[in-house]
């Protein structure tokens, strides 16, 4: 399965430093080795050993950097998560220009939800809602709770701008982000067929003037 090296550039949550700084690239390494585990074998036959040797570290190390492999799948999907805002510039964010910017989140958004390991991740942790809920609460914490902090920035900044005009921001963050889901979401996930590029760009035009209608 193949993962977005984006990912591995992100902060990523993870233990207090102690000796010696980290090295960023073999830091990279371990998130990007731990994705692919992680999608390819399960959560459960993956294990802290195996990615310490296939991430030419030690376990000492893998557990310097992360205390167990429930803080290591979280700091994975932290990555990932934060890997979608990477590609805007200064300026493509305008607080003055609410629906560009918008747009370019919610293209965004549906890139990251369109892609196949985020579809297999999110399968994976329907497996293990029963048995492992700890798992899929460090998900949502890394995950979906983060994309719509990301959003919340921005509609802040909006706001204080005088474009948008919001009495609850976490409220319509949310709103915004359901506005991109639905169905067809659920007919990836389910293995049925993803939607056109086509199709996405005009549920991104829909739902932001939506969203704009009601902001």
């Amino acid at each position: 399965m193949k993962i977005d090296k984006a990912q591995a550039s992100a902060e990523v949550p993870a233990r207090p430093k102690r000796g010696r700084p980290r090295d960023p690239e073999r830091l990279k390494r371990v998130i990007l080795t731990a994705s692919c585990q992680f999608l390819e074998q399960g959560f459960e036959r993956t294990s802290m050993e195996s990615v310490a040797q296939a991430a030419g570290v030690s376990k000492m190390t893998l557990y310097n950097y992360f205390a167990s492999k429930n803080a290591l799948i979280e700091a994975c999907v932290a990555a990932r998560t934060d890997s979608i805002f990477e590609d805007f510039g200064a300026d493509s964010l305008s607080p003055s220009r609410p629906e560009e910017a918008l747009r370019l989140i919610a293209r965004q958004f549906l890139k990251l939800m369109r892609s196949d390991d985020v579809i297999q991740l999110h399968r994976m942790l329907h497996g293990l809602a029963t048995l492992q809920p700890d798992v899929c609460q460090g998900f949502f914490k890394a995950g979906p709770t983060r994309i719509a902090q990301h959003v919340c920035r921005y509609l802040e900044s909006a706001m204080a701008a005088g474009t948008l005009h919001i009495d609850d921001v976490p409220l319509a963050a949310d709103q915004l982000l359901a506005l991109m889901l639905g169905r067809p979401h659920l007919h990836a996930t389910l293995g049925l067929g993803k939607p056109e590029a086509g199709q996405d760009e005009h549920l991104v035009r829909e739902g932001v003037a939506l969203f704009l209608a009601r902001y």
